[in-house]
């Protein structure tokens, strides 16, 4: 009965995240926006992303949560180079490509955009295991030191494990002493995709029961903990789980007491078997992020979309008036200097008198024309101005927030958002909203409620 509670309290927050996406999607629409998580699943299950180099033990740690038959190759050398996902079903199956994106839910569709280099690396497998009645496991391919330019996936991995973090309701991060946090391609992900994550982020320090000795042991993770402080932008290092599988080949092996090893690998697995619960958290989390981003990229874009609004309007206003002005005079000197309008008479005068407005007339466009390119290289100069000056703008419009101090937040979502606002000025500036204070008013009324559990 309690589960039946979950589940229907889950499809609930699902319903509400699909309508409110919905409310603010025109608003969105208008400022070029893009959801980062416009679709959840109703009754989707909750995933578990496993990261780490290729020996770091995730497909062993996989196939000890499973029980039963491995489901996972393992081995020392790289044994795959897919994202795989393991769900559940009764019948027992396999799928590569789109025919395995056809299986996962559809706020994961969105990985075909990453390219057919991915959805050819993408792998479903179905399982009748106890455990993915609660949870879908999401194992990777293992990170490798890319330390060399020449080292490509084919695709664009960081981005995949970034938009794979942000669906993912718990993210491990797994080391083992032959590579404690020293490869190129974990530090990169510790310092990039994962950094707006900390908060489902779990660190494994595997494989312990390699250690015969304490000093090894302490010389081990004295250098993971060494590396990792250099890599996370925290004062204070994140827990970080010792553990081991009783099943490796070590299990019976050195000195050291592995009692506690065994206490914190059970409460990792305490976590990964309670992921349902972390769900709705996390969704509240990423909605809130979604609508924070959202009205952040509004508020900017608003503020520099009138700026160039004024400046475009007094261009306009500046060119006209000196077309008309130039047109004007031209048309005042020439009835001076030339046939006046009252001596218009007679082919001759008629034909002077015309070609001298024409000459006028041409003078002034020419002028025009030069105006028109000065006022638009200098709406362009004004516009790159805009663009650099992002941040302080950012800082003024967000002044009374940022001022009292408890909104730190702010900054790293702008730091998210920024890159994208600056793209969009530069192509697209004229298609955003001059008027639109109501529909931001809205978007801040409801991430008043989605923050709110």
């Amino acid at each position: 009965m309690a589960d039946d509670d979950k589940k229907d309290g889950l499809a609930s927050l699902d319903e509400s995240v699909h309508n409110l996406y919905a409310r603010h999607r025109r608003t969105a629409d208008r400022f070029c926006y893009t959801f980062r998580r416009s679709t959840v699943s109703p009754n989707g299950l909750p995933c578990v992303l496993f990261l780490g180099n290729h020996s770091s033990g995730k497909s062993s740690f996989i196939n000890h949560l499973l029980g039963g038959a491995p489901v996972q190759d393992v081995g020392i050398a790289p044994t795959d180079d897919a994202f795989t996902f393991i769900v559940y079903g009764e019948e027992e199956r396999d799928a590569v490509g789109r025919a395995a994106l056809e299986l996962l839910p559809a706020e994961l569709a969105s990985l075909n955009d990453f390219g057919p280099e991915l959805v050819q690396r993408i792998r479903v497998k179905v399982r009748c295991r106890e455990l993915l009645k609660d949870v879908t496991l999401v194992d990777s391919p293992g990170m490798i030191d890319a330390s060399e330019k020449t080292i490509t996936r084919g695709y664009d991995f960081f981005g995949t494990v970034k938009f794979l973090a942000e669906i993912c309701d718990l993210v491990l991060m797994m080391f083992d002493p032959d590579k404690p946090g020293t490869t190129g391609e974990a530090v990169e992900a510790m310092r990039g995709p994962l950094a707006g994550f900390f908060f489902k982020l779990r660190l494994l320090f595997n494989k312990c029961d390699r250690f015969t000795n304490m000093y090894d042991y302490a010389r081990a993770y004295g250098a993971l903990c060494w590396n990792l402080a250099h890599v996370l932008p925290v004062k204070d290092l994140p827990k970080i789980y010792n553990c081991y599988l009783p099943t490796g080949s070590n299990a019976d092996g050195g000195t050291i007491d592995r009692r506690d090893f065994d206490a914190q690998r059970g409460e990792i697995v305490g976590e990964i078997k309670s992921a349902r619960a972390r769900r709705a958290d996390n969704i509240h989390a990423a909605v809130n992020k979604d609508l924070t981003c959202l009205e952040i990229h509004a508020r900017v874009a608003l503020r520099v979309r009138r700026a160039l609004a004024r400046r475009q309007w007094a261009g306009r206003a500046m060119f006209l008036g000196g077309a008309a002005l130039f047109l004007t005079a031209g048309l005042l000197v020439a009835n001076a200097c030339g046939v006046p309008l009252r001596d218009a008479h007679g082919w001759r005068n008629c034909f002077l008198f015309g070609l001298q407005t024409l000459g006028v007339v041409a003078f002034t466009g020419l002028v025009g024309f030069i105006l028109f390119g000065v006022l638009r290289y200098g709406l362009n100069r004004f516009l790159e101005q805009q663009i650099a000056a992002l941040d302080d703008t950012f800082a003024v419009e967000y002044n009374r927030e940022l001022s009292l101090g408890t909104r730190d937040d702010l900054k790293q979502y702008w730091k998210q958002t920024h890159p994208i606002l600056a793209g969009l000025l530069r192509t697209r500036w004229r298609d955003l909203p001059i008027f639109a204070w109501g529909a931001i008013r809205r978007i801040s009324l409801d991430i008043a409620k989605a923050g709110t559990p």
